[in-house]
């Protein structure tokens, strides 16, 4: 997987070594492909697909295509997160161990995907571009984000000071019999 980085262009652009890469040199590889390679099957393929695109595991993948619209890859993997964190949501309800603050924070962070999407579909509808170049909308957006960090923060500080207060209690205690033990004796 690795021995296809020295192909992925015509000039030398890295700023590695091509020995770095375990194939000789680039130039060389560039005037006769399969002289240094290690792996013959291997390269004898990417030669071949190198039009098509690099072919770097199962598969073929251009990092350089024009072609590529990364804005639906994005909303794509956008949409795919949302069942994990659901899954996270479900489990850290029931397990009763965060504090409820933090936890309506982590709820909270629905309200700013539930922003987002309409806000983006408005940006798009309206301005023509991405939601992250229409300011007022990419900050009101934002701002739901804020809230989310806040609650999920003041919740956690609020358990490290109750945290805190019974550890403190507890050396009191323990203190307090400590001394009691020493007067009886």
């Amino acid at each position: 997987m690795i021995q296809c980085m020295p192909f992925l262009s015509r000039t030398t652009t890295s700023l590695l070594p091509s020995t770095f890469f375990g194939v000789g040199s680039l130039t060389n590889i560039q005037k006769n492909p399969l002289r240094k390679c290690s792996n013959l099957k291997f390269c004898r393929r990417l030669i071949v697909n190198r039009r098509r695109g690099i072919c770097c595991g199962l598969l073929p993948v251009d990092p350089w295509a024009p072609t590529i619209e990364t804005q639906g890859i994005a909303s794509q993997l956008f949409a795919a997160s949302l069942f994990p964190y659901l899954g996270f949501l479900y489990f850290i309800t029931k397990s009763k161990t965060a504090p409820k603050v933090t936890l309506f924070g982590f709820y909270f962070l629905l309200a700013f995907v539930g922003a987002t999407i309409p806000a983006g579909i408005y940006a798009k509808v309206h301005y023509g571009t991405s939601l992250s170049n229409v300011d007022w909308l990419h900050g009101g957006a934002e701002s739901l984000l804020t809230l989310t960090n806040l609650f999920i923060v003041m919740g956690l500080r609020e358990a490290l000071r109750k945290a805190k207060v019974a550890n403190e209690s507890k050396t009191e205690v323990g203190s307090e019999t400590k001394q009691d033990n020493k007067s009886s004796v």
